[in-house]
């Protein structure tokens, strides 16, 4: 570990302004986000062009079932850049570094494991997500292709949060998108010119891991701008750092996996009531609605590492702040978008479908109703992540619980029974409302307590 790097990330997270600091660590992250979920994009526009609705609906199951799979990644990936923060707080950089060699360890094996057992249950698991002779041909090929490079999935997307806690959101950027770009020049070059159609995205998609991967290596091993080392003593299983990341990273993990099993009851009762077109105009919706969530996600992850530093560290004061920026920066930036969308809903919904001129002019008021819990939403994911970043994630996994297992499923149950379909487009922003104003009575006490704590603080240490 670089001391000199360390010393810098001390005095950065101790003393810069929090917002921009929030802004240092929101902005790469975010664009990191976009370029990540705009190759996304731009295999459903290709797939779109070249094969029709049908393929996108296959392809929009497929990411579903990889959310259950991902879930392993997010829970390790969150859980260790939260201890790696903590300890650095503290000034153990060994610690954290014994950390980070865990979670290699972890990811790859893990990523094997995910391999071995998707393939085995391959079909099954499609079905079990909504998939039917139409689209199975086209979620299968992809599927299968795609979980040959789990373990390059998860080092290249888990290791980010790790990257973003050790001080060098920059690189956790540009890391994803070279990998993007990569993927978008592959897509074009294999669904084109070559022809490969669904089989083409997916290696696409693969190789474009591979090179990310590859780069995250490089930086931990050899960047002169680390702050961590991969030292291949510490790349081994470690039962206390797994388990701690286990019980951090819990809550992300059940969010991500309820978010899937949720999706079993969300497709069949699209299946019910509008067929496969009803599975494409959610897979269109959720796609555009993960575009207007990249500020919101960057914020998310931006604000951890600075608040598990500063929590770690005792500064309650800075804790408070840093927790009050993101909510307020995140509603606004949601609030904002959220009116964009309604007004070019239209040509939103049209891009993804070549502009079928049935499909928009039936299905685009679904997309307007499906945006209006956005900024309840963003409040929701900030305010219920603040536990989590600060080592305390059981009110976190509450809070999840709540939302994706109580609100969300049973409203998908209980509203189609009222108002048909229409009671699917409205149950999910139903749902935020419901969860923001839940979080909203465990976060108000929580930020007074670091207010007291801060001005306690400060009286008997004053900070210069």
């Amino acid at each position: 570990m670089s001391s000199k790097n360390f010393t810098k990330l001390s005095d950065e997270f101790r003393n810069q302004k929090i917002f921009k600091l929030i802004l240092k660590y929101s902005i790469p992250t975010a664009v990191g986000t976009l370029m990540f979920t705009i190759y996304n994009v731009v295999d459903r526009i290709f797939i779109s062009r070249v094969l029709g609705n049908e393929a996108i609906a296959g392809v929009g199951i497929t990411f579903q079932i990889f959310m259950l799979f991902i879930a392993v990644g997010v829970m390790f990936g969150v859980g260790g850049a939260t201890l790696a923060s903590l300890q650095m707080g503290k000034h153990n950089f060994r610690a954290a570094e014994r950390i980070l060699g865990t979670l290699f360890w972890i990811f790859i094996w893990g990523g094997i494991l995910t391999c071995a057992v998707g393939l085995i249950f391959l079909e099954p698991i499609i079905r079990l997500f909504g998939g039917t002779d139409v689209t199975m041909p086209y979620a299968k090929q992809y599927f299968g292709i795609l979980l040959f490079f789990m373990p390059f999935d998860f080092l290249s997307m888990g290791t980010n949060n790790i990257i973003r806690s050790e001080g060098n959101p920059g690189f956790s950027m540009w890391n994803i998108a070279v990998g993007c770009v990569t993927n978008i020049i592959l897509d074009y070059i294999f669904i084109f010119p070559l022809n490969m159609g669904v089989a083409g995205a997916a290696w696409a998609t693969g190789i474009s891991k591979m090179l990310s991967s590859g780069l995250v290596f490089w930086h931990f091993r050899y960047s002169s701008r680390r702050t961590l080392t991969l030292r291949w003593k510490n790349v081994k299983f470690n039962r206390k750092i797994f388990l701690r990341m286990c019980h951090i990273g819990i809550s992300p993990f059940l969010m991500q996996s309820v978010f899937a099993l949720v999706a079993i009851v969300l497709n069949h009762s699209l299946l019910n009531y509008a067929g496969d077109v009803g599975i494409t105009v959610m897979t269109i919706n959720t796609t555009i609605f993960m575009l207007m969530s990249i500020p919101n996600h960057g914020i998310i992850m931006g604000y951890q590492p600075i608040t598990g530093y500063n929590y770690g560290a005792e500064l309650y004061a800075r804790t408070a702040e840093c927790l009050k920026i993101a909510i307020w920066s995140g509603v606004v930036v949601t609030s904002f978008l959220l009116i964009v969308v309604e007004l070019i809903a239209p040509w939103a919904f049209g891009t993804f479908c070549n502009f079928d001129p049935e499909l928009t002019n039936r299905w685009v008021y679904s997309l307007r109703i499906l945006m209006l819990g956005m900024p309840c939403w963003a409040f929701f994911g900030i305010a219920s992540n603040f536990y989590q970043a600060t080592g305390r994630p059981k009110k976190t996994i509450i809070l999840n619980v709540f939302r994706q297992v109580v609100c969300m499923p049973g409203l998908l149950l209980l509203l189609p029974l009222f108002f048909g379909i229409n009671g699917i487009w409205i149950a999910m922003p139903l749902a935020d409302i419901i969860a923001a104003s839940l979080v909203l009575f465990m976060i108000v006490p929580e930020y007074k307590r670091l207010k007291l704590l801060g001005n306690i603080d400060r009286a008997i240490r004053p900070i210069t």
